[in-house]
């Protein structure tokens, strides 16, 4: 195969096509707490709705750039990340099967998003990493490996407390700021480990380029998470020590990943050669 850009393959634009309207109508019920009518299982409290909420309409943004902007390696790490997701929330369906609404459409709607994707988006990744050329785009920027490599321990972290949650859940349960069960608990830590396997990729591309997308799409899931934070800040009944927790490590993350963006977009832009356009759009 010769490989002349890192274009999209069609079967990879096609799915990102038809997944948004699915993320987008996952936030609605979500993020309007309509999960005893239209959802797989009724969640509560209505916090826990409005995470997940912002995490897919976050991921409904992602593969709204995806399909575009339309270059592989501007979006290969999110891939990589929703396949993580797409597991973790299919093993929970599996370990707390009598806990859904078997008949329910949703549920249905539910279990074949999860059964098919962790399958279909290494697939995607396969077809398309051949399309990559490794080289940066004009006035793109290299970053520094210290810094990619804070970030990726950042993310490692991140993924070790997922990975906890996952595992123990009744430690989330007991600790959590707001009231959770184990399918919630678990469920919650597939949007947590989402992110957190972007930040570990950071190892394996030096391009700022391949990271702007993901970023932008964890900044506006954040955001989200906040958004929610205030609307059912009744909720956040947990350990006032949790509560605080809680708010200060989002509040943090939010300030670290944009002025990350903001440093990373200055250097670029100082690099870009005079008279270019540069990269093209993001």
């Amino acid at each position: 195969m010769t490989v002349k850009d890192d274009r999209l393959l069609a079967p990879t634009l096609w799915t990102a096509v038809l997944i948004v309207p699915v993320l987008v109508a996952a936030f609605v019920i979500l993020f309007l707490d309509r999960t005893r009518e239209l959802w797989a299982w009724t969640i509560a409290p209505s916090m826990t709705a409005m995470v997940m909420g912002a995490g897919y309409l976050s991921g409904a943004y992602f593969f709204v750039r995806v399909a575009t902007v339309r270059r592989w390696h501007r979006v290969w790490p999110g891939f990589v990340s929703t396949t993580l997701f797409t597991t973790v929330l299919l093993l929970a369906t599996l370990l707390h099967w009598d806990e859904f609404d078997h008949g329910h459409v949703s549920f249905w709607a539910w279990l074949t998003l999860y059964v098919v994707t962790p399958a279909l988006l290494p697939w995607l990744w396969w077809l398309n990493r051949r399309t990559d050329p490794g080289t940066a785009e004009p006035g793109d920027v290299r970053v520094d490996r210290r810094l990619r490599l804070a970030v990726a321990t950042a993310g490692a972290l991140q993924l070790l407390v997922a990975a906890v949650i996952l595992i123990r859940p009744g430690l989330a349960i007991a600790h959590a700021p707001w009231e959770l069960t184990p399918l919630t608990a678990r469920t919650v830590s597939a949007f947590i480990a989402f992110p957190a396997a972007t930040m570990l990729c950071f190892l394996a591309d030096d391009r700022w380029s391949s990271f702007r997308i993901p970023f932008e799409t964890a900044t506006f899931g954040l955001c989200l998470v906040g958004l929610a934070a205030i609307r059912a800040h009744g909720d956040l009944q947990g350990p006032r020590s949790s509560v605080a927790l809680f708010v200060f490590a989002l509040v943090i993350a939010i300030v670290l990943l944009i002025a990350l963006q903001v440093v990373l977009d200055r250097r670029e832009g100082a690099a870009t050669p005079a008279g270019t356009s540069g990269s093209p759009s993001s």
